[in-house]
């Protein structure tokens, strides 16, 4: 963290270990109370111990909104959890240090969060919400990482009607469950390989064999079930289509397969760790492909930072292009939050961050429209949104997804991360197809 913005200090533990709590000044909270919705959580009246929960009325500060949630912040998928909690905590900050939030009901808000570690765990994650709403009397939730959390997590929002705003679950399954209560702002798994293969299908030489490796978790498996379909309305051929354990850290035995069966281009639907051994295992089993793209983490600067020149000529999806200019109200523009996340962390931000920011800002834009700030108030309002975020404009369709097609960025040995696909934001032409190893 930096000097620049003034920023002050306000980090603090949190009930319990591996809790994160953050505040601008103590006070009370406007997001406690019933709801004419049939929502009755909390007295709203009652104060609670320093982690950050509901209180009551007070005369110490300003009053404040409480957001809580849990995210991966330890274990495989860390560092994305780490990108969520920087942009929340950053947002949160600016937002406080700014006056807070003029809310609809005519009262100014500061916020605060409370976001605790699941270590990627669903059984811990539904604990979490559920201690968050039962204990500390918290109405707006932030949602946590990865398919597989997500999906159950929502359900707890659901059962206790609490608006969740997630930027990190992205299956369809997510979000075909009938869920009144659960908004995501990443499009859903389905479409993440799809303008990677239309990219692909525009090169010369046209590709016309294709392998798929994907571990068995939610959301890998949903990327891959749009791949299939995307594949059938073309002319390429499936030549390999395996599916993997999450928990496995060797992937020879599938890259021998893509290998033999001369597959021209490859398609890994996981997470980073797995983007991690594909970069590193392709070199040592000589898999000579002429286009990879891994689905999530494989561009993240850690996760070329940890495998170096392996991850050369990689592709990989995203929802945000980093120099987009997007206008926003809390940090202006889409540059000016690269700017920031780059000041205060030290690394250029990715659309993990950016669909962050979205998330905290879904809850703002709900706060200052509504004439009653209440869970199904919120709710309701996000549901019909329309607003401008670093991320671009946020609105939800019925079934409370965001309307967004995936951009391809390639790992490029000079100038670096690029835009690849569509032609129309391209920063450079794919290198296609990539050099064999034995060239580079």
């Amino acid at each position: 963290m930096t000097d620049k913005q003034n920023r002050r200090t306000f980090l603090k533990v949190a009930g319990s270990t591996g809790a994160i709590g953050i505040t601008g000044l103590a006070g009370c909270s406007g997001g406690g109370g019933s709801d004419s919705g049939g929502d009755s959580s909390g007295d709203g009246g009652g104060s609670t111990d320093s982690s950050g929960g509901t209180t009551g009325s007070s005369d110490s500060g300003p009053e404040t909104i409480t957001l809580g949630g849990s995210m991966s912040l330890t274990g495989d998928n860390a560092d994305l959890g780490q990108l969520y909690k920087d942009a929340y905590e950053l947002t949160i900050q600016r937002i406080n240090d700014n006056g807070g939030v003029e809310a609809g009901d005519g009262n100014t808000y500061e916020l605060e969060m409370i976001l605790r570690d699941d270590g990627t765990d669903a059984s811990t994650s539904k604990s979490i919400y559920q201690e968050l709403i039962d204990r500390e009397g918290v109405d707006y939730l932030l949602g946590p990482y990865s398919s597989t959390v997500t999906l159950p997590a929502s359900a707890v929002a659901a059962q206790n009607q609490k608006p969740m705003v997630e930027g990190g679950g992205a299956s369809p399954e997510i979000f075909a469950q009938g869920n009144e209560w659960i908004f995501g702002l990443l499009p859903t798994a389905n479409k993440y390989a799809k303008s990677y293969i239309d990219m692909c299908l525009a090169q010369d030489p046209t590709p016309e064999s294709i392998a798929i490796l994907a571990e068995d978790g939610t959301f890998s498996q949903s990327t891959a079930d749009g791949a299939r379909n995307k594949i059938e309305n073309t002319d390429l051929e499936l030549v390999v289509d395996q599916t993997f354990p999450s928990s496995t850290s060797d992937l020879s035995t599938n890259l021998g397969r893509v290998r033999d069966a001369g597959a021209d281009i490859l398609l890994l639907c996981a997470h980073q760790k797995h983007n991690i051994i594909l970069a590193n295992q392709m070199e040592s089993q000589s898999v000579n492909v002429d286009a990879a793209m891994g689905t999530v983490g494989s561009l993240n600067e850690s996760f070329k930072d940890e495998v170096g020149a392996n991850g050369d000529y990689m592709y990989g999806p995203s929802s945000w292009a980093v120099n987009a200019d997007f206008e926003d109200p809390v940090y202006g523009s889409t540059g000016e939050f690269v700017s920031a996340i780059e000041e205060n962390y030290d690394y250029t931000p990715d659309y993990h961050s950016a669909a962050g920011e979205a998330v905290i800002m879904t809850f703002v834009n709900a706060f200052e429209n509504v004439s009653e700030i209440t869970p199904t108030n919120v709710r309701n309002h996000i549901r019909d949104a329309e607003f401008s975020t670093v991320y671009g404009t946020v609105s939800f369709d019925d079934s409370g997804v965001i309307n967004k097609n995936m951009l391809v960025y390639q790992w490029q040995p000079e100038p670096g991360l690029q835009i690849t696909y569509p032609d129309n934001v391209a920063q450079s032409d794919p290198i296609y197809p990539m050099p064999d190893w034995s060239e580079r």
